[in-house]
This record gives C-alpha cells, structure tokens and sequence, in this order.
C-alpha cells in the first residue's frame, strides 16, 4: 500500500485499533470480574464481539481495495497467507517457549502436545477438530481465511458481479440455516458464518465508495444486514440458549458495530476527525493484529504474576504494548515483505491485470 492510500485510510486502522481494544477490555475484565462489581456489568454487556465484527467489516473493506489493480487468484493467496502466518508461527513459538519454561505456566501443555494437536492448530481447524487451541483468540484466523477464500473464488469466477452475488447468497444461506435449525429443533452455531457476512457488508462499502453501489443499495445492504442477523441471532440465543452468551450479548454487538463502522466511513466529519486521522490511534492501528494476537499472552503474564486487577491490567496492557511493537515491526513487516517477493517470483511475467474485482 503506498503513502497516500496509507493516510486515506488511517481512520480504518483507527477502527481496527478500537476493535482490538475491545476484545482485550473483554478478556481483561473476564479475568478479573470476581472481585469488582464493575467488571461483572461489563462481562454481562460483552463488548469484545463488538471489536470481532468490526474487525470482519474492515476486512470486508480492504481486502476487495487490495485488488483493485487486478485479481490474480495465486498472488492474493500467497499475500494473506503472509499477512497472518508469520506472526502466528512466532506467536506459537513464543507460547512454546514460556510454556516450557514455566514463565507462562497455562502453556505448559504446549510441549507435550502430539503432532495431530499441532497440525489443527497450524491449520486453525482446532474449534473443528476437538483439539485444544494453543492461542484462543486464534478461532477468528480460520474465518479470515475462509473470507480470503470465498472472495478470491467469486471474483475469479464471476468478476465484477461477486459483491452483489455475495449480497445475496450469504443472507439467504444464514436465513436458511436459520429455518432449517427450528425445523430439525436443532441448535445450529450461525454466528461464524455470520462472520462471513460481516465481511460481505464491508464489501459493499468498499463497492459505494467505487462508484458501484448506490447510496440507497448501501442502506438496504445495512438494513438487510442488521435484520437478518437479528433472526438468526433470536433462533441461535433466543429460541435456543447458550452456555456463554445471552441473547442480549448477541444483538446489541451486530447492531451497534455495522453502525458505528457506516458512521465513521460515510459521515465526512466523522471520518476527518484529526483524532482518527493522525497520532496515536491511527499509529498503533497498524500493530492492531499484533495487539489481538499477543493481548493473552500480557493477561497470562498478569495472571501469573501481579497480585490485583489493578496491577494486573497495567502490566498486562505493557507487555501487550511491548510484544506488539517487536511483532508488528520485526515479524509482520518483514512477513508482508516476504510475500511480496514470493510474489514476485511466481508471477507470470505477462503484463496481465488479471481479473477486475470491481466496477
């Protein structure tokens, strides 16, 4: 991405930034929620799905950006799968280590876990497969990968038409799963593939902003959104229940959070405001996915080590900071790099632009 288009979207590592933030609020106070009264209100309203569909919206919104020059189904693999391999291969290697070191002691199972433990989790198939997650936090990778995939399939095989096809294929599917749930009076989990569909609504910004998709299809977009997911949602925690997860806990974050992001991208004052725009917000936004991966790791070491939530929380914060700034510029950056020039060695020299994404 060059400079300009860096400074265009500061305000979207901004957002990324906060949806970080949030999932570590959520964790932070699920750990220390016994003892403040506070935290059992905050555990009860569970912000950090908020901070998860943020994250698939934005992702729904730059990875289509990402393409606009052409589609090439191999190159944009190879690129994702830089973009969120090598910090996840250090993470582990990381948790290996303190684990097996006792520094961390909730992983010290890491070392005598068999190859099939390893291979679901470098697979992130491990919520799929029955196997112990090395990095809870690591479900959301396995959805990425599966937006990565089902965007890369519709564009090389429908083109410009993938963003409404999209539109329409993934609400019908979660409406129907929805149904076919109440028919067979069987729970069926459709928060994850609603994820999908968090990702499909972002699509259809990045669509409006092109010039493909009208202000009015935008709206409705949202309004199909939000109404959709509210009927699976009330079928999923209402009709049915969840060990973890009020119905309460599941509307309010698919609602406020599509909102929140429209807001910020469609309402110029919003989206120009100098506190998204520049400083801190938009600086660390960019170590957003170093700050999700490595946030357990600073509660684990606060956990271990402090002797309140009001020491806890501040270490916790510091080594998160401190893991974030060494993965983001040492081991993000130079996977990013890597990939453009595995890139480079497997294109065709042909010239070509490859498949339009857009418009």
């Amino acid at each position: 991405m060059s400079r300009a288009e860096s400074s265009r979207l500061a305000f979207i590592e901004s957002l990324r930034l906060i949806a970080a933030l949030l999932v570590f609020f959520q964790h932070a106070i699920e750990q220390y929620r016994g003892g403040i009264e506070l935290f059992d209100r905050m555990t009860r309203l569970g912000p950090g799905l908020a901070g998860v569909v943020i994250f698939f919206v934005v992702s729904g919104y730059v990875v289509p950006m990402s393409v606009q020059k052409g589609f090439e189904p191999l190159p944009f693999m190879i690129r994702r799968v830089f973009r969120v391999y090598p910090l996840l291969l250090f993470v582990f290697a990381l948790l290996f280590c303190a684990g097996a070191s006792g520094v961390l002691a909730y992983w010290q199972f890491m070392p005598a876990a068999g190859p099939a433990q390893w291979a679901a989790n470098l697979l992130l198939v491990q919520d799929y497969v029955g196997v112990r997650p090395f990095l809870g936090v690591s479900w959301t990778l396995a959805i990425e990968f599966a937006w990565y995939a089902l965007f890369a399939l519709c564009v090389w095989r429908f083109g410009s038409r993938a963003g409404p096809i999209l539109n329409v294929a993934l609400p019908v599917l979660l409406l129907t799963l929805a149904a076919a749930s109440v028919a067979a009076d069987i729970r069926v989990p459709l928060g994850r593939l609603a994820m999908l569909y968090a990702c499909v609504l972002g699509y259809q910004a990045f669509l409006f902003h092109t010039g493909v998709l009208s202000g009015r299809g935008l709206r409705f977009s949202l309004a199909s959104f939000i109404a959709v997911t509210w009927i699976t949602n009330i079928v999923a925690f209402g009709i049915y229940s969840h060990a973890h997860v009020s119905l309460f806990q599941a509307l309010w974050p698919w609602t406020v959070a599509p909102i929140a992001f429209f807001v910020i991208l469609l309402v110029k004052p919003v989206r120009n405001a100098r506190l998204l725009n520049s400083g801190w917000l938009p600086a660390w936004g960019t170590a957003s996915y170093s700050i999700y991966m490595f946030h357990p790791l600073g509660l684990a070491a606060a956990r271990q080590y402090a002797t309140s939530a009001w020491i806890g929380i501040p270490m916790a914060v510091a080594v998160t900071a401190l893991l974030s700034f060494i993965g983001y510029r040492y081991v993000e950056k130079s996977g990013i790099g890597l990939g453009r020039r595995v890139v480079g060695l497997v294109r065709k020299p042909r010239g070509g632009a490859g498949v339009p994404a857009a418009g």
